[in-house]
């Protein structure tokens, strides 16, 4: 598609390289990389996390086509797989020309059939989708919550509040020992 618009509209081939680029690596697979969470029912531990991101920014960084200057003062992370990302890079051009286009017909049958393959496969992770409603909701209004539910009577009278403490205490714990 971009091959077709490019030579349509006359774009200089560095300007379509970097259309592709932008929309493949960066918009695509750059935040499944750093966060696989996003699409995958999996709990990232947060020791995790930084090593992710910084395989984000390689990936991407593999992606751009001018070379960046690194010197001491450069950050660690970019320090670490700076002699690879040019290898990297002569490995994208060819990439991209290795791709066949795919009709819409085509895509949405592959989307299907996938689809299809992960509802027969996939499982619900109690664990998981738990530490996502606690990360995203409990710990960000944890004190608002335990203050409406003390306010509300029938919270009260469940003791719907010291039972969260509970919960927010054992994720606590759970978290600490990842």
């Amino acid at each position: 598609m971009m091959d077709k618009l490019g030579k349509t509209y006359g774009v200089e081939q560095d300007v379509l390289q970097s259309w592709k680029n932008e929309c493949y690596a960066t918009r695509v697979w750059a935040p499944l990389i750093g966060k696989p969470d996003i699409l995958f029912d999996v709990s990232v531990p947060a020791y995790v996390e930084p090593c992710m991101d910084i395989l984000r920014q390689v990936f991407v960084e593999s992606f751009t086509q001018t070379a960046h200057k690194f010197n001491k003062e450069s950050p660690p992370q970019k320090l670490l797989f700076h002699k690879d990302i040019p290898r990297y890079r002569k490995l994208i051009g060819p990439f991209f020309i290795r791709l066949e286009p795919v009709t819409d017909k085509e895509f949405w049958s592959e989307m299907d059939e996938i689809s299809d393959k992960q509802k027969l496969e996939m499982r619900f992770s109690r664990q998981s989708a738990l530490q996502q409603l606690y990360n995203l909701f409990i710990r960000k209004y944890k004190s608002q919550i335990i203050n409406d539910l003390e306010e509300m009577e029938e919270a009260t009278d469940l003791q719907l509040a010291s039972k969260l403490e509970e919960v927010i205490q054992s994720m606590d714990e759970s978290s600490a020992t990842r």
